[in-house]
């Protein structure tokens, strides 16, 4: 019964909702697209129904309809896809996803007499428009992706779709290939990663649309919900290797045989490293990659054995499973130094295992998320290779591979060939490590009270960071406020301001290691940084003797983000930490030590106070 009273709403919806003005969105997609509202709106309530052909054609005089073809899942039958030609040349896609008989989604889809997209729209199990998305068209090229509310008003910026690239100029030194679904290079992480030739134009392509914008989408599965996945990838290599020249290229997916066509353009632009992190179970589809790898062995291919959880030397994975000389395969390893969940692995044709899970990206939008897949992995490796040619521009191809795969450590087990790179990021950083520029500043003069003990951290504020001079003198001066009341007085010892890439801006175990091991070290520090990579995200980090027994050089260290809730509280309650020499937290109401930073959580036991004055003088941090 609650089908059949949406149906009537959604009825009446078409009867005269079509007429408000405030339903017609003509300035965003075109007049025209209204009328395929109310087609689409119309199907939505068919489809609810569950109606019979001649309902359809009742409805619509002069429709030509496809028979229904079943959705199943092996024997079991989850719903029905049903195509329409409609007397204007449109054609119309209904689908109905109603598992066991219990609707749970209908969509329709609208194309135009050439096949291109315009509309869809999703209905609820409850028959209720959740969203629509539509797209905008410029002269016959698909301009935007338009993302709509229920009542087909926009609910967030069109989405551009094949745009044009920002004005830059090329700052890169080594030259990376990035072969996947493009990149989004409107994010100025992205294009100031960019190769460009002499008068600023970018060296990729977009082989899968024949055009000079290798923008990120992949619309295999739907043009209005393409899957977006260079860019992330891409994000991964410009952090790791700030140095990459990006030459971006959108993979060739309606005609593999243009592999050969992008290998060739790849090696004009100077490319020494090509990343791929894809692949297919058909060998037919890579014989044009395998012909064009081979005439050119200057290049280093690196590429994902996948994500399949499986031996590929059994069950092969293209271009992996390929006996390229000048090919590096990659797959994602877990903590224990075994394949990661779903990694795929193989003996004979998977070269290294790498961390390439919970690693932290930028997506299409240039929000940090975190990713895994042995993709993710292998841009790491390819950001390896980046800075060993950044070190050593005169190494070939295959001297550089040698020299990675020296790198690598035995793995346990017998999945791949060479064994595993645990950690990618701490090697090879003398770029990085160049970069840095150490400048002191005058310590700020407050009153300090006479007598007592005083605990003298050196702070250390990251360049570009989010943090200033002010800002941090301020929470340093409401942290010490709340731990005097154990007789403790907290003053800087000195304090530095560091220059450096942008790439040593934001924790990771790696940049703590190289920053601590060049920035005073020795001494207890507090380093005010930009951000955090590590997954899951804390706003602050500590290490105190326990936590640093493998990195002796982040002992007596706190690590603080510039966007961390009550700055003064969470620097209070790191400094404890490290007094303490003990992560562990307090479960008191309302005190310093719990998990849970927040404006309540102020005080300290006397017990606490005994416990930081006795460890911090056994640990030398008092005077």
């Amino acid at each position: 019964m609650r089908h059949n009273k949406t149906t009537r709403t959604l009825r009446v919806f078409l009867g005269v909702g079509l007429l408000a003005p405030g339903l017609l969105v003509g300035s965003a997609y075109g007049v025209t697209q209204t009328a395929d509202q109310g087609l689409a709106l119309a199907l939505v309530s068919l489809g609810c129904d569950d109606a019979d052909d001649d309902s359809y054609v009742s409805e619509f005089p002069g429709v030509t309809l496809e028979p229904r073809q079943p959705l199943a899942r092996g024997e079991q039958v989850f719903g029905w896809r049903q195509t329409l030609q409609l007397p204007n040349h449109h054609r119309a896609v209904l689908e109905r996803i109603a598992p066991q008989g219990h609707l749970r989604r209908i969509s329709v889809e609208i194309r135009d007499s050439d096949s291109n997209p315009l509309l869809v729209v999703l209905a609820d199990q409850d028959c209720s428009l959740r969203e629509a998305r539509a797209i905008r068209y410029q002269d016959g090229r698909a301009e935007s992706l338009l993302l709509l509310d229920g009542e087909f008003q926009p609910r967030a910026d069109p989405v551009p779709m094949n745009p044009p690239f920002p004005a830059g100029k090329d700052s890169g030194q080594v030259a990376v290939a990035l072969v996947d679904s493009g990149v989004n290079y409107l994010l100025p992480e992205i294009s100031q990663h960019l190769a460009r030739d002499a008068q600023g134009t970018p060296l990729g392509f977009d082989f899968w649309d024949m055009d000079a914008r290798p923008f990120d989408a992949h619309p295999v599965r739907s043009e209005f919900f393409p899957q977006r996945h260079g860019t992330r990838t891409a994000s991964i290599i410009t952090r790791e290797a700030p140095e990459t020249r990006l030459v971006p290229y959108r993979y060739p997916r309606p005609d593999m045989q243009r592999m050969e066509d992008l290998i060739t353009h790849a090696a004009a632009a100077g490319v020494r490293v090509v990343n791929m992190s894809l692949g297919s179970n058909r060998e037919s589809q890579w014989t044009a990659f395998e012909y064009a790898a081979l005439r050119h062995p200057e290049l280093l291919f690196v590429v994902s054995a996948g994500n399949n959880s499986r031996n590929i030397d059994l069950e092969p994975v293209y271009p992996a499973v390929l006996p390229l000389e000048n090919m590096l395969v990659v797959s994602s390893v877990a903590s224990d130094g075994y394949p990661a969940e779903g990694a795929n692995w193989g003996k004979e044709s998977v070269d290294l295992l790498v961390p390439g899970e919970h690693i932290a990206a930028l997506n299409f939008l240039g929000e940090t998320v975190e990713v895994s897949g042995s993709s993710y992995a292998a841009a790491r490796v390819t950001a390896l290779a980046a800075r060993i040619l950044l070190r050593t521009p005169d190494l070939t191809a295959a001297e550089l591979r040698d020299e990675i795969l020296s790198l690598a450590q035995p793995a346990p087990g017998n999945f791949v060939r060479h064994g595993l790179i645990a950690e990618p990021s701490d090697l090879v950083r003398q770029g990085d490590l160049q970069s840095l520029a150490i400048h002191s500043r005058s310590v700020w003069q407050d009153d300090y009270p006479d007598g007592g003990d005083v605990f003298m951290p050196t702070f250390v504020i990251l360049g570009d960071s989010g943090w200033e001079m002010g800002r941090v003198r301020e929470i340093t001066q409401e942290a010490a406020a709340l731990i005097r009341a154990c007789g403790i007085t907290v003053r800087p010892a000195g304090v530095l301001e560091v220059e450096a890439n942008p790439s040593l801006r934001d924790f990771s175990r790696s940049n703590a290691k190289l920053l601590a091991g060049k920035v005073m070290p020795g001494g207890s520090r507090v380093f005010f940084i930009r951000d955090t990579l590590d997954r899951p995200a804390y706003d602050a980090v500590t290490f105190g003797t326990g936590n640093s027994r493998r990195n002796p050089e982040l002992r007596f260290t706190v690590w603080i983000t510039a966007l961390t809730r009550d700055p003064h509280i969470a620097l209070a309650h790191e400094l404890v930490h490290v007094l303490l020499d003990d992560g562990a937290h307090s479960a008191l109401p309302d005190n310093l030590m719990r998990a849970d930073t927040a404006p309540g959580n102020l005080l300290l036991t006397p017990e606490q106070c005994t416990g930081m004055r006795d460890n911090a003088r056994k640990n030398g941090l008092l005077h």
